[in-house]
């Protein structure tokens, strides 16, 4: 009877052996699990930091040339034109609200640019219209 209380005891031993090791198994791979879990969420997230700051810095680089832009001599003077502080030699002028607008054929007109000329005669049409009647 001894023998067989000490098997069970060794046996029960040892599946208490088993059982701690099955549990510091387990407990490392879940720490490395969650290790791993946690890597790729910083990696996302780093990579996202960089595509914002990429935005930010292609913003800044349009905000900077837009100041160059502004700060340009030709650019002021011709928003000043705009409010009428034009220079002294400058004679300012505004179209009334109500004016009438231009006919088709005004100088400088649209219609007046990109009509053809009336056909030209050659030279020589003129001559043989001159010395043959038409």
């Amino acid at each position: 009877m001894r023998t067989l209380i000490r098997r069970r005891t060794s046996t029960t031993r040892g599946a208490l052996i088993f059982l701690g090791q099955a549990l510091i198994v387990t407990l490392f791979v879940v720490e490395f699990g969650r290790n791993l879990i946690g890597v790729i969420q910083v990696n996302a997230r780093l990579a996202q930091l960089r595509d914002e700051t990429a935005a930010l810095q292609a913003r800044a680089d349009a905000l900077t040339a837009e100041r160059v832009l502004l700060d340009d001599a030709a650019f002021l003077e011709l928003v000043a034109r705009g409010y009428s502080l034009g220079s002294a030699v400058e004679r300012p002028f505004v179209l009334a609200a109500d004016a009438a607008p231009l006919p088709e054929d005004a100088p400088g007109s649209g219609a007046r640019r990109f009509t053809p000329d009336a056909p030209t005669r050659s030279p020589l049409d003129a001559w043989l219209d001159l010395l043959l009647g038409s």
